[in-house]
């Protein structure tokens, strides 16, 4: 049963890291083509993208570089948070 139980979170745990990965690669795709910025789908995406961008944010303007590394390094920690998830919940839950 532990096995089950831990095989299905780390299923839906990595189905939200998905998502949100896919979601960080839409929105630096729509900023790259200049999207129309009133299309509700690339509101949609910039609203669920920004708050993870806010924090990085000072960061690349203290480097003041050409370009916002903050979907760069959103990208590295949802990779690395979803790694150690899935390690988290094999190691907690199956005896």
């Amino acid at each position: 049963m532990p096995g089950t139980l831990a095989k299905i979170l780390i299923y839906m745990s990595d189905l939200v890291f998905q998502i949100a990965i896919l979601l960080v690669i839409l929105s630096v795709i729509v900023s790259w083509v200049g999207a129309d910025p009133y299309n509700p789908l690339v509101r949609t995406i910039g609203k669920l993208t920004e708050p993870l961008y806010r924090p990085f944010k000072p960061l690349s303007r203290k480097l003041d570089l050409p370009i916002d590394l903050s979907p760069i390094i959103v990208l590295l920690l949802l990779t690395t948070l979803q790694k150690v998830c899935g390690y988290l919940i094999i190691h907690l839950l199956v005896p």
